[in-house]
């Protein structure tokens, strides 16, 4: 009688019921995997408060831009303030909590107002977790620019000053944390990178 030849394959040898990993290879991936993850979380945080961090200054140049050339373009006033509410503008608080571009061609106090009749020509909304937006004093509140693109106060004086955009996120260096845009009386616009703390304090 003819004899078939012993199974050489390794599933003839091991039986299907004992086929998988051992204790030992489980432990090495669990640890492999950690070691990953260790690297690979703040690594993904980072990326995503610097995501956050360079859109909000991009949104706020943006902002500027469009109401310097909108300003132009229409022959009269166009203001940008930070608002609460997308409507109105407001005086307390940060730029962080959203902003909004208006043809301001009536003023009638050194604070900027949405007066009945006047264009709201944009507007932003709150920025993400962990982003401030703040500017100095004569910017504290809003950035205003006349019909020859110039930057002046309500009652016409010319100003310049530098809005600073600051994420407090610890997944930042205090050397990457921040951008201020530079707006002159001109009305040119400038983005600088600067070393703040995680207070992420108002510019002077």
């Amino acid at each position: 009688m003819w004899n078939a030849p012993p199974c050489m394959r390794l599933e003839c040898a091991v039986p299907r019921a004992q086929r998988g990993l051992t204790l030992i290879e489980l432990m090495v991936g669990v640890t492999v995997l950690s070691i990953l993850l260790l690297f690979a979380v703040p690594s993904f945080q980072g990326t995503i408060a610097r995501s956050r961090l360079t859109s909000s200054t991009n949104d706020l140049v943006s902002a500027m831009a469009l109401a310097r050339s909108e300003a132009i373009r229409r022959g009269t006033r166009v203001t940008v303030c930070k608002t609460a509410n997308g409507t109105a503008c407001t005086t307390s608080g940060g730029w962080q909590q959203g902003w909004l571009v208006f043809a301001d061609p009536t003023r009638g106090s050194a604070a900027a107002t949405v007066d009945a009749g006047e264009t709201v020509i944009a507007v932003a909304g709150a920025r993400p977790g962990n982003i401030n937006v703040l500017g100095t004093a004569n910017f504290a509140n809003f950035v205003s620019f006349a019909a020859d693109g110039t930057v002046r106060t309500m009652n016409g004086t010319s100003m310049a000053g530098r809005l600073r955009v600051c994420s407090n996120s610890g997944a930042l260096t205090d050397a990457t944390r921040a951008r201020e845009v530079d707006i002159t009386s001109a009305g040119r616009l400038a983005t600088t990178v600067v070393n703040v703390t995680s207070a992420c304090v108002a510019p002077t």
